[in-house]
């Protein structure tokens, strides 16, 4: 059987490599589909004479089915160890994240940062289907000590994933990140002074930009809707994803976040707005009148001007009184019934609230 397997692995398939690795290297396609279609590429001749295998086609068929199997027979087996190995990384982190002392009713349920007890199990799988398709017994090695290493790496890049979002964080930057928690809390624990950043990157053999990079990328996002205050309970912290709504009232995060910029139909009427008025200062002003409310209003820089700064960067041609007489001469003009309704500026005084008076104007 290892005389076969040799040549079966050494076969160059009608030139093309990628049958071998389905055929042999690859375990998740082993299924009956692909040994078909695989199959219809070889010849008889190819299988008896350059294969050295006597039944033909058929065995060799039969013998890859038998070798889908057993690998599904290897994995079924296992499954009790990748659930072992996922609670204990469940139980590990819930600790880490919510202290000795919480309630461990959600251990097993996921949150914004942490995946569930499901997604673990379901990562750990394929780490054992890798270590099934990798083990060679020859090296003395027994399939549980090897599967552990493949299981426990997919499973710690699963909660690596699920810190960092929807963000690729190389693993190197989540491991350097977890030696330096190490380390710190090392010093906290033996009640010694925490080093700087500088000699705590020294000793990890990293640069300080390094280090921080490395603190800063994987910090675990926030969900807006994540609630700070639920019930009266203001210890509660963690996802609502499990539908959890025992409080009367809850204050999520995003109540608190206040945003000072203009909503954006508020900045398109405001824009409208602008334009509308340069057209009706551009038709019923003169130039001179124009550039005396620009300067008293701020139009150009929105900086409001008092009437003697006016007077100074027109640098003393003009007096304060007429800098006054342009400026109500030119409110007049813009307040004119003619000038609100040829240029739509009654529609932005009702959307205001001011009340238009035609008989004031």
């Amino acid at each position: 059987m290892e005389t076969w397997k040799e040549s079966l692995e050494s076969y160059d398939f009608a030139g093309d490599r990628r049958i071998s690795s389905t055929l042999v290297r690859d375990g998740s396609k082993l299924s009956m589909s692909a040994f078909d279609a695989d199959l219809q590429i070889l010849s008889e001749r190819d299988v008896v004479a350059d294969m050295s295998i006597e039944g033909g086609k058929e065995e060799l068929r039969t013998t890859l089915m038998l070798g889908a199997e057993a690998r599904t027979t290897l994995m079924r087996s296992n499954i009790r160890l990748v659930v072992s190995i996922s609670k204990k990384w469940m139980a590990r982190s819930f600790a880490a994240g919510n202290g000795e002392g919480s309630k461990t009713s959600n251990l097993y349920n996921g949150g914004w940062g942490r995946p569930s007890l499901d997604e673990v199990i379901q990562e750990g799988m394929l780490g054992l289907a890798r270590a099934v398709d990798k083990y060679d017994p020859g090296r003395g090695l027994r399939f549980s000590t090897y599967s552990t290493h493949w299981i426990t790496s997919y499973v710690r890049q699963c909660f690596q994933t699920a810190s960092t979002g929807c963000l690729k964080v190389p693993a190197q930057l989540h491991e350097i990140k977890s030696s330096y928690r190490s380390l710190v809390k090392g010093y906290v624990e033996s009640s010694e002074p925490v080093p700087t950043e500088d000699m705590i990157a020294k000793k990890l053999g990293v640069t300080v930009n390094r280090l921080r990079t490395a603190i800063r990328v994987t910090e675990t996002l926030l969900s807006i809707d994540e609630p700070v205050y639920n019930g009266g309970n203001s210890a509660y912290k963690g996802s609502g994803a499990g539908g959890d709504n025992s409080g009367e009232s809850t204050l999520l995060l995003s109540d608190r976040l206040e945003c000072t910029e203009l909503p954006p139909e508020d900045f398109v009427e405001v824009s409208f707005l602008r334009q509308t008025l340069e057209n009706a200062m551009a038709a019923e002003l003169s130039p001179h009148e124009r550039d005396i409310l620009r300067l008293r209003l701020g139009l150009d820089d929105g900086q409001p001007r008092t009437v003697r700064q006016v007077v100074e960067e027109c640098g003393g041609g003009l007096t304060i009184s007429d800098v006054r007489s342009a400026e109500r001469r030119a409110f007049k003009k813009l307040r004119s019934p003619n000038s609100l309704h040829s240029h739509n500026l009654v529609a932005y005084l009702e959307m205001a609230g001011i009340e238009y008076d035609p008989m004031r104007c």
